[in-house]
């Protein structure tokens, strides 16, 4: 009988009302708890339009007190115009761990979110709601001093009149303010704008819902990327530069009261139990998960700004995620990071995205998921795809062919940034200023269209030198007479009109000539706009100027009847900067147009600014502007692996159905065989074997010899390299004159490639330090030969 008493006896566990408090201990930033009570009247907004009913004008408003305001008066507010809620709806949102009963559709995750919030902002919370056909706000106040002091868990109930018989929503208003937190909102309102703006992208981007901080309305902050219609060919196949993704990841079980979806066991336990006639319980719903979006390249590339967002319902999770970018082996459970591989601390990565994971459970602090749900599993694998995206990654543990997942085509595609249309690419330092203008709200830049002539521009000046030729032009009517082509054969300098044929001669003036000097309106005529010079010119803090750069076609620019490589027209506030790149100042020395601007653009501002000199404002532009001129060792040798590494990977392909005599060549260097094996011991086991025995898989070893070997393995194979079967370089299709001829024409050719290829390992090898010169031959030396690789 006493140990059934025993049984029956039970304790009251009920924690006191001070663990309300304690919530406000986890870390929380300012701008997480501003947007955990936003997410509350975004899911209002979101069932009202589920239930067909018309909100006008849907807004949310975030403000706080100024700083008139006495410390103890000072409050928080967030709140919106919907339709509110009923006081017993508002009880339960107030209580910490209630959730929606729909958890999947809403944001929010009213109750302990909400606790969480509020509780990390001040010590007082006033939560009132008012719909539309009520007469007065109601709600609750929560005081944690009280709660402790009275050691419970009631709340009571706090009664306002509407302003306007009209007036409907929810507000959620913080006072008692905890120490640092209306510092920490006012120091950083632009960072906490900022990031509000970024998370809340997609569904400002709606246009359906307005934001508000302070009075200033949020607006979206989209992506910077190439526009779908680009792409580049890689293997003969055109990758574009937006990969869209709609991929249904299949029905799985949700328990609605735990707030996550049924594990595999779980699962399998459920369709048993369900199969022998018993019945899901209510709380427990099948889902769809279908994964939405885009991963695509960014019309810049940074060490940090990029990467994938996870959006839930309108809101992203995470911003500028990189898990995507890592493999795990799940045999070692090893991570190798596949993105960006070269160039990653220098020039960085350029893939970004948005990916729509409505089906996925986020962390309570929204900064994350469980990465151990197979949802989460799923979903990587559907944008990455199996295994590694690197092809040599690949062939190490054995896994065929390349990764055509939509990351793997854009990864393997888009690995190089070096300027032009053939890597859609912009050289960085320009695309980042052009990014800011993007940033800025500058329609001239919302479309890629300048970017993509900045990388048309680039390739002629990869082809042509860095002279600006361009074709001949035959003019409208062609002719044997050369003198109609000359300047100013069709139009007088500083003239529009041109004189009849029929003109009588003039007398001679008694007047001295006043020597030409090239009219602005008709060197435009004869000239074509240069994006990749365009733009604002400045330093430091000094005010800058706009500029729009002029090539010169198919004239030549005249100071007072002398020919000039360069001119700056000034007129007002507009700016036009002509230069001439047949002009031997810039075809024969070692001077770029945009020095010439910069050193023109000196002296106007050392004329517009008192006490500036001339030197000043020139090193001021050129340390704001010629970036990407800038010689440095540590990114040179950056580029140097990316081309190594580039090649090295190709090799399997270019030399596999030749592995036999390819393998002779290796064995003949002792010490490069050791190293390969080495390389293949600690990389791809597996694939030494191979190697020893020439099986099938052997020639992937190939993607694993050092340097030196890949030097001799051109010079003893070039037909498998030349003719742009990886270097845009002739060689057996040379067909000029007798054989004797061709050798030598071939000879030439092979050596130019192999001499490009010398300088390259010499960088890589590093040692002692080297001087401007040598460093200026290595970036001369890795531009001419990213030209010639296909």
């Amino acid at each position: 009988m006493k140990s059934e008493s025993l049984i029956t006896q039970v304790v009251d566990i009920t924690p006191t009302p001070r663990i309300l408090r304690t919530l406000g201990d986890i870390p929380f930033a300012a701008w997480q708890c501003l947007a955990e009570l936003t997410d509350n009247s975004l899911d209002a907004f979101s069932e009202a339009e589920n239930k067909g009913k018309v909100i006008n004008g849907p807004r949310v408003d975030i403000h706080w007190s100024s700083d008139s305001v006495a410390a103890y008066d000072r409050e928080i507010v967030v709140q919106d115009n919907g339709l509110g809620m009923e006081l017993e709806v508002l009880q339960k949102a107030a209580k910490a761990g209630y959730s929606s009963n729909d958890p999947i559709h809403n944001l929010g995750l009213f109750g302990m979110g909400f606790n969480i919030a509020t509780a990390r902002l001040g010590d007082e919370t006033l939560f009132l709601s008012a719909t539309p056909d009520g007469t007065e706000w109601v709600g609750i106040k929560i005081s944690f001093e009280q709660l402790i002091k009275e050691q419970t868990f009631s709340a009571p109930v706090v009664r306002e009149p509407k302003k306007t018989p009209d007036e409907s929503g929810t507000k959620i208003i913080v006072k008692s303010l905890k120490d640092g937190v209306f510092a920490e909102i006012r120091k950083k309102e632009s960072a906490i704008r900022r990031q509000l703006e970024i998370i809340y992208t997609p569904i400002l981007s709606r246009k359906k819902v307005s934001i508000f901080v302070q009075g200033k309305q949020l607006s979206p902050r989209p992506h910077c990327v190439w526009s779908d219609s680009r792409f580049v060919v890689r293997k003969g196949v055109r990758v574009e530069a937006i990969q869209r993704i709609n991929r249904d990841l299949g029905e799985t079980y949700f328990d609605s009261l735990k707030n996550r979806y049924l594990t595999e066991d779980e699962t399998a336990d459920l369709d048993v139990s369900i199969s022998k006639g018993g019945v899901s319980p209510t709380h427990i719903v099948k889902r769809a998960r279908r994964l939405k979006g885009w991963i695509g390249i960014q019309r810049y590339a940074d060490p940090s700004d990029f990467g994938v967002d996870f959006v839930r319902n309108g809101r992203k999770i995470l911003v500028s995620d990189k898990s995507l970018f890592g493999y795990e082996n799940p045999d070692t459970g090893t991570y190798t990071s596949e993105y960006p591989v070269e160039l990653g601390s220098t020039v960085g990565g350029r893939i970004v995205g948005e990916l729509h994971v409505d089906y996925l459970i986020p962390t309570y602090q929204k900064n994350g998921f469980d990465i151990t749900d197979r949802a989460w599993r799923l979903t990587l694998e559907a944008v990455r795809g199996a295994g590694p995206i690197l092809p040599k990654k690949r062939q190490a543990l054995g896994y065929d062919g390349d990764n055509e997942s939509p990351l793997g085509r854009l990864v393997n595609a888009y690995r190089r940034t070096d300027p032009g249309t053939k890597n859609l690419a912009v050289p960085n330092s320009l695309a980042r200023e052009f990014a800011k203008r993007f940033f800025s709200g500058d329609l001239e830049y919302e479309t890629d269209d300048k970017w993509y002539k900045v990388a048309q521009e680039s390739d002629r000046e990869r082809g042509d030198g860095g002279k600006g030729l361009t074709p001949v032009n035959s003019g409208e009517s062609p002719s044997d007479d050369i003198s109609s082509y000359l300047p100013g054969a069709q139009s007088g300098a500083g003239s529009h009109t041109s004189s009849p044929v029929s003109t009588p001669p003039q007398p001679t003036p008694t007047v001295a000539p006043v020597p030409a000097t090239s009219d602005r309106d008709l060197l435009i005529q004869h000239s074509d706009k240069e994006e990749s010079l365009s733009g604002k010119y400045s330093y430091d803090t000094t005010p800058g100027m706009e500029i729009t750069a002029w090539r010169v076609r198919d004239s030549q620019i005249k100071i007072q009847g002398s020919r000039v490589p360069c001119h700056l027209y000034q007129d007002g506030i507009e700016v036009d900067f002509f230069f001439d790149p047949t002009h031997p100042i810039l075809s024969e020395y070692p001077l770029s147009p945009k020095q010439l601007l910069l050193q023109g653009l000196a002296e106007k501002f050392a004329l517009r600014d008192p006490g500036v000199s001339i030197q000043a404002a020139f090193i001021g532009l050129v340390d704001n502007h010629l970036l990407e001129e800038r010689i440095n060792p540590q990114a040179l040798q950056e580029r140097a692996h990316s081309i190594v590494s580039s090649i090295r990977e190709k090799l399997p392909s270019l030399l596999g159905h030749r592995f036999a005599k390819v393998k002779e060549v290796i064995q003949s260097v002792e010490a490069e065989e050791e190293e390969l094996a080495k390389r293949l011991l600690d990389e791809a086991p597996n694939l030494l074997g191979a190697y020893q025995d020439s099986s099938e898989e052997s020639i992937q070893s190939l993607a694993f010899v050092c340097d030196t070997t890949i030097k001799r393995l051109i010079a003893e194979f070039p037909e498998e390299f030349m003719d742009n079967k990886l270097f845009a370089q002739p060689f057996a299709n040379l067909k000029i004159g007798n054989e004797a001829m061709r050798e030598r024409l071939r000879k030439n050719s092979l050596e130019r490639v192999l001499s490009y290829f010398s300088d390259v390992i010499l960088l890589l090898q590093g040692g002692r330090a080297q001087s401007k010169q040598e460093l200026l031959r290595h970036a001369n030396t890795l531009s001419l030969l990213e030209g010639l690789l296909e």
